[in-house]
């Protein structure tokens, strides 16, 4: 699976940017500011239909603009793929939708995501460990996203009727009517979220030999690592237990939308007890592990983004990195290329 070109117009600060990507690995060179992080955000974009830095879409257009496109070629054993992906913004508060296109033809959404995997790992994701739950299940999500074309679908099925039944559970609330509403967006949620529930449940059974695998070879020690599925549970039984304190809350309290996860080192919980260098190295084990998974499922391993990593690891994880970068398309930022890798293509952007 490779990336070989890409095109990006009024994305954040690059107004008409044309790179070659067509190598195994590709550095991308140049001071801060000047939008490399950009560039991998929005190839991963591409491949999860959502950003892993901005709440809403319409922040990915130039500001002077009222659209952005991302437009890719790429390359599978299979398959190659002219790939389109527009923003537009829509006005007030944030509005904007996507356009999607494939081989130059109209498609939904939820055909575009996946069709190309990639897995981005930026000193960001130390929000993993010590951020909110939102941050950990937006993750999944963008896993999930990538190996299951129904998942994203059903995805937004669940958030459109968790939507309409807290309107519903409002008007009980302030008006005292809406009962005979309540129990069909029940049942929608229930239908929704007991199918992610189950998609999550399955991909941390599969991460957790994985991970535990690659945080042994980082750390050269027996250390067990867990990851735990914190699942909110969600039943007829639970729905009829929170329904006072939902219509006081004017909210859905229960379901995928509560859910975590959690890393352990022997026991610890990472975000407590371990330290710093802890923390990034069980973050750098779960994204080696995705790959992984990644590849397990699709049957390709994934586009690997580096984004100005090195600077936050040690030597022995810098090694471990560095292992990996061959075994598939690696497009890395960094400041000076040639402090890390003697090797592949460099792009200098200025």
């Amino acid at each position: 699976m490779q990336i070989k070109e890409l095109k990006l117009t009024n994305y954040r600060n690059h107004l008409n940017l044309k790179l070659d990507l067509d190598n195994k690995l590709v550095f991308i060179v140049g001071p801060n500011g000047v939008g490399k992080t950009n560039i991998l955000e929005s190839i991963y974009l591409t491949s999860t239909g959502k950003s892993p830095r901005s709440k809403y879409d319409s922040d990915l257009i130039n500001y002077a603009k009222t659209f952005t496109t991302i437009a890719s070629k790429i390359s599978t054993t299979d398959d190659q793929f002219d790939l389109e992906l527009q923003v537009i913004n829509e006005g007030l508060d944030h509005r904007s939708r996507k356009k999607v296109k494939v081989n130059k033809v109209p498609k939904i959404i939820n055909y575009f995501c996946g069709l190309f995997n990639s897995v981005l790992f930026m000193p960001e994701d130390i929000q993993l460990v010590t951020g909110s739950p939102s941050e950990r299940r937006g993750y999944m999500d963008s896993i999930l996203t990538q190996v299951d074309a129904d998942y994203k679908k059903t995805l937004n099925t669940f958030g459109k009727a968790v939507k309409q039944r807290n309107k519903i559970l409002e008007k009980i609330n302030k008006e005292g009517r809406g009962w005979d509403e309540i129990d069909y967006w029940t049942v929608q949620v229930l239908r929704a979220g007991t199918i992610i529930h189950k998609k999550r449940a399955e991909l941390f059974g599969a991460i957790q030999p994985l991970i535990d695998v690659n945080s042994e070879r980082l750390n050269g020690s027996k250390v067990k690592t867990e990851i735990k599925y914190k699942q909110n549970e969600i039943s007829q039984e639970r729905f009829e237990k929170y329904q006072q304190k939902e219509i006081a809350a004017k909210t859905t309290l229960i379901g995928p939308h509560r859910d975590d996860f959690e890393i352990f080192l022997d026991g610890h919980a990472v975000s407590e007890f371990g330290s710093r260098g802890q923390q990034r190295s069980v973050i750098l084990a779960l994204k080696l592990s995705e790959i992984e998974y990644i590849e397990k499922q699709k049957g390709e391993r994934p586009i690997l983004l580096l984004d100005d990593i090195f600077s936050e690891l040690d030597e022995k994880h810098k090694e471990a990195v560095m292992k990996v970068i061959g075994s598939q398309q690696t497009i890395l930022t960094s400041t000076h290329a040639q402090d890390y890798y003697d090797g592949g293509s460099v792009i200098n952007l200025d």
